[in-house]
């Protein structure tokens, strides 16, 4: 009998551990999801960087844990010479998805942070955050604007834009701009809305959005002036069919095209840091010969017409 209820025991436990890991994934926290965001406050700025890092149980039902650091320089002689700061550990971040709804934990309770089933129109309350967590001076209301679908990196994500305005017991809102998408969440801010003053302070600013990338999925970035989402040089590569190998080698290195390559098109090689060291053509046979080169690990860069570069790392030995 008693090894019976141990069993019996075991079998729970399992079940409450895949209780826990029950989210979904094509809408927040795929496996490995971090996000890079940027911090500015005052002469002290760097990166927030949020990592899902685990599932757990709240009061029953399954939730995810993401952490948060916070990496600091500061401006010696504003804006030509920085020196490094500390690095803090940030509270963590509770969220759990609801059918098609993302919530956040704030205040000892949960509130709706996306949701992306909702119409032009919809609006909820929610709690706003600084660096240091969730302000407690009351809650914004998030009104969505518009709504819509746009294929990132090869996964179509529904998006909502949305604007937010005082609820009651507040008296400042402050603004969240831009697309909020399934997995990335806000891409011009940080992933919740900010409170702009708490308790009588700047708090620090979190954003824009710097990078996404969790397993298996084309590391996504933003470009904040032109507004566009962008799959980084080696994912477009990776989807596009360019590639070289070995790697390692020893500098003789077999390339693969991508379809419809240009006659125009050229190679450039390029160190971990960005610097330029040669352009080069591309050969016909697909072999190229870096010999001689010193052993190290470089990007070829592969440029068309009209088109944006397709990255490479190799490591030459």
């Amino acid at each position: 009998m008693k090894h019976f209820l141990q069993q019996l025991l075991v079998i729970l436990l399992l079940a409450i551990g895949a209780e826990a890991q029950s989210a979904n994934p094509a809408i927040w926290c795929p496996p490995g999801a971090t996000w890079t965001y940027n911090y500015g406050l005052f002469s002290e700025f760097g990166t927030v960087t949020v990592r899902y890092q685990r599932d757990t149980l709240v009061a029953g039902q399954p939730a995810q844990v993401l952490t948060r650091e916070l990496k600091t320089s500061f401006w010696v002689v504003f804006p030509t010479v920085s020196a490094p700061g500390p690095t803090y550990k940030l509270s963590n971040v509770i969220t759990r998805v609801v059918a098609d709804r993302v919530e956040v934990q704030a205040n000892g309770q949960f509130y709706k942070l996306y949701d992306f089933a909702a119409l032009p129109g919809s609006s909820w309350l929610t709690a706003p955050v600084t660096p240091q967590g969730p302000c407690p001076s009351g809650l914004v209301r998030v009104n969505v604007d518009s709504v819509g679908r746009q294929v990132v990196a090869g996964r179509s994500l529904r998006w909502f834009r949305a604007h937010l305005t005082v609820a009651p017991g507040t008296t400042i809102a402050g603004y969240w701009p831009g697309r909020i998408y399934e997995q990335l969440g806000n891409v011009e801010q940080y992933m919740q809305p900010q409170s702009p003053i708490c308790r009588g302070t700047d708090p620090g600013y979190m954003g824009p959005f710097l990078a996404f990338q969790a397993t298996g999925v084309p590391t996504i970035g933003y470009n904040f002036t032109t507004g566009k989402l962008l799959a980084s040089a080696t994912a477009r590569a990776a989807a596009a069919g360019f590639s070289a190998f070995p790697i390692p080698s020893a500098g003789l290195l077999t390339l693969q095209y991508p379809s419809g390559l240009k006659p125009s098109a050229t190679l450039r090689l390029i160190d971990l840091t960005g610097r330029f060291l040669r352009h080069l053509p591309v050969p016909a046979s697909g072999q190229l010969d870096l010999r001689g080169l010193p052993g190290g690990s470089y990007v070829l860069l592969l440029d068309q017409a009209g088109q944006a570069s397709l990255a490479q790392r190799i490591v030459v030995e």
